[in-house]
């Protein structure tokens, strides 16, 4: 259940077992519930000890009002009305000393009075806010008390909050989105868990499995962590599951006497290995198939990749090339005598609109892009425009016009590379072009392989290939004679692609796979 607030009650009974059983609540224990809603969590706590103090927290008037009632005569639970991410009480609780200071993240130099306070809480579980949209001035708040952190997204910042007042060895469980394990814009939120806190247990399942919400998220997670100094956190081993078809089937994944569907996946991680990888993602593949990122090289090392023009007003400077093409539908079709076929970036010298082929969408098949589709204004004057418009993005133009590769920006199940010469590429598309032209027919073969395919899903599942995602794809080369082999094949299919030679591209296609699995498992 959402409330106004972009919190989300936890109304599965299977959920809430399962996190307060991996807090493993002890008497006395001092509990933080940070984003208490109707206050399910904590009569799962209560159920399992008795004796112990929790603190619920929540920033919404009516929710807080309900849980008052609620727990009226109960001197165990403390409500209080406030915003977790600002409020005084646990600035006085948390801990920040050197471990924090070090992650460049959170709470300010006045709070160095409470450096000895060593935490205050001995167990926190939660499932906080996410996707809330934050007002300007609140941004800005966030920024300066979490400094370095991605502020618009809050459920990072409650799990950096809560952790900071959770003692040494305290319990920590949060459903939270399984983003964090993956996206550039976490990466420090990566770094702060990795040195800082020692992961257990992460749970990934479908967000359907809160029926009737809209999450805006494919997946949500359930991480279990214990807060901990780097020398023990680098040398712990986490367990990752998912594949869920209901929320039952949690109960069975500590059950001695329970055998797993064949359907929920187990990975193990070692935390130093993530900690020391490129990007520090949790890059979920059977050991089997690890050999993949054994590589001292990434393409970015070998090749410059960009994202390319954005005009500020497409509906105004572009047009298409009649009303079959896809995602056409807002755009008017071009005049043909206005076509131009010109490489100047600076734009055409005419006092009329003239308009150049613009790669815009993704292609239907490999290694070529069919015809022209999309067409953008680039008469001088227009160009001008662009250079001086703030919406426009005359982004990475030294790129514009030159033999590249280019990748579409929304993925697919299968990605297919293709190459761009004489255009101007959208941003929409992610360019990439080799720093020795030499390897063009090299990264044009493996950017269409099954290799790199696997790789660019296991790096980001989600559906944004971005330039700094592809950047981090693990290069490497074979033999020469292998490599020239590679080559030819690709000059072969590019051939036979242009003559629409459909069997022999499938073949030739086949046998590159082949290759380069055999590289990326040497």
């Amino acid at each position: 259940m959402r409330d106004r607030l972009c919190s989300y009650y936890t109304d599965s009974k299977e959920i809430t077992t399962y996190m307060a059983s991996m807090l493993d609540i002890k008497d006395n224990d001092i509990v933080l519930e940070p984003s208490a809603g109707s206050g399910l969590f904590i009569d799962e706590l209560l159920t399992e000890n008795k004796n112990i103090h929790i603190d619920a927290l929540d920033i919404d008037k009516k929710a807080i009002s309900i849980l008052k009632e609620k727990y009226k005569n109960d001197s165990r639970v403390n409500i209080r009305e406030t915003d977790t991410l600002f409020d005084s009480e646990l600035d006085a609780f948390q801990d920040v000393a050197l471990w924090l200071k070090n992650t460049d993240t959170l709470f300010d130099e006045n709070l160095d009075l409470f450096e000895k306070t060593g935490g205050h809480y001995s167990k926190i579980i939660g499932n906080p806010p996410y996707g809330a949209w934050q007002d300007y001035e609140k941004r800005d708040l966030l920024k300066k008390k979490y400094p370095g952190q991605y502020v618009k997204e809050t459920y990072s910042l409650f799990l950096l909050r809560c952790i900071s007042v959770l003692k040494v060895g305290g319990k920590l469980s949060f459903i939270i989105p399984d983003t964090f394990m993956f996206l550039n814009l976490h990466q420090k939120l990566r770094n702060f868990l990795l040195s800082k806190t020692k992961i257990s247990e992460i749970l990934i399942f479908p967000s359907n499995f809160f029926p009737g919400v809209n999450f805006g998220y494919s997946n949500l997670s359930i991480i279990t962590l214990e807060r901990s100094n780097e020398l023990s956190s680098l040398k712990n081993e986490i367990s990752v599951y998912k594949g869920f078809k209901n929320p039952e089937e949690f109960s069975l994944i500590h059950n001695k006497q329970a055998e797993l569907p064949n359907y929920i996946e187990k990975y193990t991680l070692n935390q130093r290995d993530i900690f020391n990888s490129a990007g520090q993602r949790f890059i979920l593949t059977e050991k089997s198939e690890s050999f993949i990122f054994n590589s001292s090289k990434t393409v970015g090392d070998v090749a410059d990749v960009v994202t390319g023009f954005y005009s500020g007003d497409n509906t105004r400077f572009i047009r298409v090339k009649d009303k079959s093409v896809k995602g056409s539908k807002n755009y008017e079709i071009v005049n043909p005598n206005k076509i131009i076929i010109s490489d100047s970036i600076y734009g055409i010298e005419t006092s009329d609109e003239a308009y150049i082929p613009y790669i815009k969408s993704s292609s239907k098949t490999k290694y070529i892009k069919e015809n022209d589709e999309w067409f953008v204004r680039w008469d001088k004057n227009t160009v001008e425009y662009y250079n001086s418009n703030k919406k426009s993005r005359f982004q990475n133009s030294s790129f514009y016009f030159k033999k590249g590769i280019g990748l579409p920006m929304v993925k697919s199940s299968r990605i297919n590379a293709f190459v761009m010469e004489n255009r101007v590429f959208d941003q929409s598309i992610v360019g990439i072009f080799p720093k020795d032209e030499s390897k063009f027919l090299y990264l044009l073969g493996f950017m269409n392989s099954e290799t790199a395919n696997k790789i660019i899903h296991l790096i980001n599942p989600t559906a944004n290939n971005s330039s700094n995602y592809i950047k981090q794809i693990p290069y490497k080369e074979p033999d020469k004679k292998t490599y020239e082999k590679i080559c030819n094949l690709v000059s072969v299919a590019l051939k036979s692609a242009k003559n629409n030679e459909i069997e022999k591209n499938l073949a030739i296609q086949k046998e590159l796979d082949f290759i380069f699995n055999m590289i990326y498992a040497a």
